[in-house]
């Protein structure tokens, strides 16, 4: 990866930040905001590598259909999960510290955000370029992987279901 692509990285990492923070202050009610934050998640993550990543093992024991129904049901549980939370970041702005290319697993890009009467929070973003077009892979808060704990999550409630894709599928709907 060159120089340049750790740059394009920041950038793309910054506009997205700017749409997140855009969405989280505008005074449109939560459901709207969901639905505007579904559609900056669905341009800009690499939806398909996520939904694989949580699922682990499983996904290759299921067929397209199936593939495709979770990954519709993740994607909207991780929107209504996190869009819960829109009211504790407003006022936020988000900072840039530094870049690592981190080879096959694309670039991490370290930032600070910024928020009124609290500590910064540390929040890399990993990202990689697919197509010529950058997508996010994961975002690690805090030292913690968004990305490992959905893992997690996922993993215990299939468990839950006896391992039951469709019992999984509906109760993602849910919540």
């Amino acid at each position: 990866m060159k120089a340049n692509d750790v740059k394009q990285a920041e950038a793309y990492v910054q506009n997205l930040s700017s749409k997140i923070i855009f969405i989280i202050e505008n005074d449109a009610a939560i459901e709207k905001k969901r639905n505007q934050l579904l559609g900056v998640f669905k341009e800009n993550a690499s939806i398909l590598t996520i939904s694989r990543a949580a699922l682990g093992s499983k996904w290759r024991t299921l067929n397209d259909r199936d593939k495709n129904r979770f990954t519709d049901a993740f994607t909207n549980y991780l929107v209504q999960k996190y869009g819960r939370q829109f009211e504790e970041f407003n006022g936020a702005r988000l900072t840039i510290e530094r870049s690592i290319d981190a080879g096959k697993r694309g670039v991490l890009v370290h930032t600070r955000l910024i928020m009124p009467a609290t500590s910064p929070i540390s929040v890399n973003w990993q990202v990689w370029q697919k197509n010529g077009t950058f997508k996010l892979i994961d975002i690690i808060i805090e030292d913690i992987s968004m990305l490992t704990m959905e893992r997690e999550e996922i993993k215990n409630r299939l468990t839950t279901h006896n391992g039951n894709i469709n019992s999984l599928i509906n109760d993602l709907k849910l919540n």
